[in-house]
């Protein structure tokens, strides 16, 4: 496959993906919470504040959406393996930290407020699966970068 392919697949797998959290953050989020009023009348303080932590979780993914757009840019160029990514990977692991951590921190809310829906439970669950795959993911990843851009500088100074 070339890269060029390969990097616009990869920026339109991201947009989509950006497009998508959109819809669930604008969308999705506001109309759940207007169930939740219409269910539970005596919540509805919460719908704003609700709508902005769903904002909240978003802006890290948004973030690493972008981080890996710098990544993508460097397959074009096949660029790769340079320090500049392995300094993005650990970003991304830890923008992964800071939404796992806010995923948690909603779910304890939720169970101590004891307005815990099954559906929303599962989903904060999934997230904080999500969230510890991608923090060992970008760990190890900008770990072996790493390792790859020593090999390369090595190999590079021998010639």
């Amino acid at each position: 496959m070339k890269l060029t392919r390969a990097t616009i697949l990869l920026k339109a797998v991201l947009v989509l993906s950006a497009i998508l959290l959109g819809f669930v953050v604008f969308g999705g989020v506001p109309g759940f919470m207007q169930h939740v009023i219409d269910t539970r009348p005596d919540l509805a303080g919460w719908d704003y504040p609700m709508r902005g932590y769903g904002l909240l979780m978003a802006l890290p993914v948004w973030a690493v959406m972008g981080l890996l757009w710098q990544v993508f840019d460097t397959v074009l160029k096949n660029d790769s393996f340079c320090a500049a990514n392995v300094k993005r990977f650990r970003q991304i692991a830890w923008l992964a930290v800071g939404d796992l951590a806010l995923a948690v921190a909603l779910g304890a809310f939720l169970v101590i407020s004891a307005v815990s829906p099954p559906f929303i439970m599962m989903w904060l669950m999934v997230a904080v699966y999500t969230g510890i795959v991608a923090v060992i993911v970008f760990y190890v990843l900008a770990g072996l970068l790493q390792n790859a851009v020593a090999l390369k500088q090595d190999s590079d100074m021998t010639i």
